[in-house]
C-alpha cells in the first residue's frame, strides 16, 4: 500500500488513459506522450521504493529525470506553438541553456543532491511559454472551443503545476516550518505539491479524453 499515493494514482490513473487514447492517434507527438508518462509513473514508484524500502535518498533520481522532464514538456509545448509560426531554435535555445544549468548546478552541488535552482529555471520557462501560447491562441483568428480543446487543457494544467511550483520554491522553508504546527502531519509545501500533481495529471488527463474523443 505504500505505493498507492495521491501522486502514483494520478500518475498511473493518467498514463492509462494517455494509452487507450493516443495509441492510434495520427499525431507521433501525442502518440509518444505516453512514453513520458509511463517514465513518470516508474520514477515515482522507484523513488518511494528508494526512500522506504533501500533507506536511500531518491533525490538523484529525480535529478536525473528532469531532464527527461525536459525534453517531453519543451517538446510537446513547442508542438502545440508551432502552428501559430513558432521556430525550432526557441526549443532548441532553450534545451542548451537548461542543460548547462543543470550540469553546473549537478556539478556544483554533487549528482546525489536535488537541484533546485535548474527546477526553477524550468518552471519559469515553463509558465512563460504556457502563458505564451495562450496568448498565440488568443490572437489568432481560428475558432477554438476550449471546453473540449485537449491543447487548452494540457496547457492549463501545465501551467497551473509550474507557477505553483515556482510559489512554492520561493516560500520553500515557511512552507516546511508550517509541519511544526500542532496538528497538522505533513509540511505544507507537501500538501501543495500532492494539490498540484492532482491539477496537472487531472487536466491532462481530461486533455487525452477530448482527444480521443477529437479523433473518433
Amino acid at each position: 500500500m505504500q505505493y498507492l499515493t495521491v501522486n502514483t494514482v494520478a500518475e498511473w490513473i493518467c498514463f492509462l488513459t494517455a494509452l487507450v487514447c493516443l495509441r492510434g492517434d495520427k499525431d507521433p507527438v501525442w502518440r509518444r506522450f505516453p512514453f513520458y508518462l509511463l517514465i513518470v509513473c516508474l520514477v515515482e514508484t522507484g523513488g518511494i521504493y528508494l526512500r522506504t524500502v533501500l533507506q536511500k535518498p531518491n533525490a538523484p533520481l529525480y535529478n536525473i529525470y528532469m531532464l527527461a522532464e525536459c525534453f517531453a514538456i519543451t517538446t510537446f509545448l513547442y508542438h502545440l506553438m508551432k502552428p501559430y509560426g513558432v521556430r525550432l531554435w526557441a526549443p532548441i535555445t532553450w534545451g542548451a541553456i537548461f542543460l548547462a544549468a543543470w550540469l553546473a548546478e549537478s556539478f556544483n552541488g554533487g549528482f546525489e543532491s536535488y537541484s533546485p535552482q535548474t527546477a526553477i529555471l524550468l518552471s519559469i520557462v515553463m509558465v512563460v511559454g504556457c502563458l505564451y501560447y495562450f496568448y498565440l491562441v488568443l490572437r489568432s483568428d481560428g475558432y477554438v472551443r476550449l471546453s473540449t480543446h485537449p491543447p487548452f487543457w494540457w496547457a492549463s494544467g501545465t501551467l497551473m503545476f509550474y507557477f505553483g511550483g515556482i510559489a512554492t520554491y520561493i516560500f520553500f522553508q515557511y512552507l516546511m516550518e508550517a509541519s511544526s504546527v500542532e496538528g497538522i502531519r505533513f509540511s505544507l509545501r507537501y500538501v501543495i505539491f500532492k494539490v498540484l500533481n492532482v491539477l496537472l495529471y487531472g487536466s491532462w488527463t481530461y486533455a487525452f479524453i477530448c482527444r480521443y474523443r477529437q479523433t473518433k
